[in-house]
């Protein structure tokens, strides 16, 4: 009994309500509605249950599933190659196709069906996969049994020339014919299978995230466009799910997920970024129990006849290495790509990593989801230092506005932050698109740049010599309190100064003494809490000095007498004089009789003056 579904129907009766409520919160939002990747129904789907046929009428197709009883058990199908041993007798499942007109049917013999012959829950639907067809399209799948394994599928179609022809989907894990998608955007519907390779290669199979594959269908031929950017919103809708999943299963297993995670980040030209986040994330192979090993890598011709692999062979490689290895097999990287991951050095196409120790002021593990500009500043170390400088200037008018002021504060610039980012075409965050335009980081910078510069002119003292401190020093003097004990151990040191590092700051100046205890470092609190480097300079020949004295300075050294006020001694001279007991002795003489010529010299200037006084 064929099942008819009209598309328009049920599209309306699907979307009539949750599209009022979109499209109200869009408009409250103040963007554009975007519409997402959706399931394309079937014209017409049924199953053949423990019925011996099933009939499917649409779009001007009638399709039959029918099993009969035969001795033909051992000629190739659909779905089985030809059987050198075949059973005497098997029930065989045949497709017959008929397009409105004409007189015979199609056939197509798919396979022996049954459980004895391990096929059954046979379902078949019409389906319209190619736009360019006049007629639609027939999907027929079939569960082979097991515990994750597996459903085979094919679709059945005419082609230009009138022939119908037969497309193998091949075997996908678990059970139910795969979904046919509608990208937004994207010329036509894709159906979606997964990438088998990941299962049970890196966690265990309920740890296992598999990367999408997209094949679309056209005069009778499947094209795998999975990298073809038409689909890249279907991946990323795919990603933030996964993630979504990961995350609610408490992370575990995380090189089953990382896996995913990077092989679907390269095919959206984000390879480099994506392997900086799974490096610190990653579990080792030996803990994790599974991983790539040589043994595996090897061809079943190096493993045949009993050359087995050895026990060093079958331990699982570091994970790193062991999935860029695996990511080339598999045709997601290029060898030249894994070898630049693993050496660390940028390659053409790994896409932007990011290229320094800058961090945002919130956590990255992961990214938050659907907002593009957060994602970008996990991943673009040279926009999180810009926005950490804004926040240098920020947390320092926060702490001059006092607990009264936040509120009109963060308010005011949450409002200018969201301008910035609109005039820069940044995404806003929610399950619209999220991606960036192409100078949205270089934009951002000078934004945060123009927004520090514009709230920097309502600080004064303190707070505005604490805003313009470089950023690295702004940091090393919050790390150092936490050295010092002002700051708990386990503190973020990321130059954000809040409510603690301003206590941290204010115990410290009073336990110092301090001139001002207002939790603001001053560039002399800076210099007192990190003493800056002394500058050494370099040691030039100097010139005889011109006396106008008859006094005998000239004796063995050409240092001009000390002066008759008493020397300052400064921080370098200090130092240095700490220094002198690793002077070698024969430099200990020359000194001691030079501080002793200049004590003689002293001595008679000082009787001269004093004869000069009393006259």
């Amino acid at each position: 009994m064929s099942q008819s579904f009209p598309r328009r129907a049920l599209a309306g009766s699907r979307l009539a309500l949750p599209g009022l409520i979109t499209l109200a919160m869009l408009a409250a939002a103040g963007r554009p509605a975007h519409a997402a990747s959706h399931v394309v129904p079937a014209l017409a789907e049924g199953s053949l249950d423990d019925r011996s046929r099933l009939d499917l009428a649409a779009g001007g197709l009638t399709a039959s599933v029918t099993l009969k009883t035969s001795t033909r058990c051992g000629q190739a199908m659909a779905w089985q190659p030809a059987d050198p041993n075949p059973p005497a007798t098997c029930r065989i499942a045949t497709l017959s196709i008929r397009a409105r007109g004409q007189t015979h049917p199609a056939p197509f013999p798919l396979a022996p069906y049954g459980q004895d012959a391990g096929l059954m829950a046979l379902r078949a639907s019409i389906q319209r996969l190619d736009a360019t067809s006049s007629l639609p399209q027939i999907m027929v799948s079939a569960y082979t049994g097991g515990a994750h394994c597996c459903e085979t599928t094919s679709i059945f179609g005419q082609r230009a020339d009138g022939q119908w022809v037969h497309a193998d989907l091949g075997m996908q894990d678990g059970g139910g014919p795969p979904a046919v998608i509608a990208v937004p955007g994207a010329p036509d519907p894709v159906i979606v299978t997964y990438d088998q390779a990941f299962l049970y290669t890196f966690a265990s199979h309920a740890g296992s995230f598999a990367p999408i594959i997209l094949h679309r269908y056209h005069d009778g031929q499947l094209t795998n466009v999975s990298d073809d950017p038409a689909y890249q919103a279907y991946l990323k809708e795919d990603l933030a799910k996964q993630t979504r999943q990961w995350e609610a299963s408490g992370r575990s297993e995380p090189n089953g997920y990382l896996a995913y995670y990077v092989a679907t980040k390269a095919r959206l030209g984000q390879l480099a970024a994506a392997w900086a986040y799974m490096l610190p994330r990653a579990q080792s192979s030996a803990k994790s129990g599974f991983g790539v090993s040589a043994c595996s890598l090897k061809s079943p011709e190096e493993t045949a006849n009993g050359r087995y692999c050895s026990k060093a062979d079958r331990a699982p490689l570091p994970f790193p290495q062991g999935l860029a290895i695996f990511l080339t097999r598999n045709d997601y990287i290029s060898e030249a790509q894994a070898r630049a991951l693993l050496s660390d050095k940028p390659a053409t196409g790994a896409g932007s990593a990011p290229s320094g120790p800058y961090h945002p002021d919130f956590s990255c593990d992961p990214p938050p989801a659907n907002n593009g500009v957060a994602t970008m500043l996990c991943h673009d170390s040279e926009a999180a230092r810009h926005e950490l400088m804004f926040d240098q200037v920020y947390y320092a008018l926060r702490h001059q506005a006092g607990e009264d002021g936040w509120k009109d504060l963060k308010q005011q610039v949450v409002l200018d932050e969201n301008a910035a980012n609109q005039s820069c075409g940044l995404p806003v965050p929610g399950d619209g698109p999220q991606d960036l335009p192409p100078n949205g980081a270089a934009c951002y910078n000078d934004a945060m740049d123009r927004l520090a510069a514009q709230y920097r002119v309502r600080l004064s003292g303190a707070a505005r010599m604490e805003s313009q401190r470089p950023l690295e020093r702004h940091i090393a003097l919050q790390k150092k309190l936490v050295e010092l004990g002002y700051l708990p151990a386990d503190t973020v040191v990321d130059g954000v100064y809040g409510e603690s590092t301003r206590a941290a700051i204010t115990a410290w100046q009073q336990a110092t003494h301090r001139p001002a205890t207002d939790g603001f470092l001053s560039d002399d609190d800076a210099a007192t809490l990190i003493p800056p480097p002394a500058e050494t300079a370099p040691v030039t020949p100097q010139p005889l000095p011109t006396t106008t004295t008859t006094t005998t300075t000239a004796t063995a050294t050409d240092t001009p007498p000390p002066p008759a006020t008493a020397p300052v001694t400064s921080p370098a001279a200090s130092t240095g004089a700490q220094r002198s007991t690793g002077l070698s002795v024969g430099l200990i003489l020359p000194l001691v009789i030079a501080c002793a010529m200049a004590a003689l010299i002293a001595i008679r200037v000082s009787r001269r003056r004093g004869d000069r006084d009393s006259s």
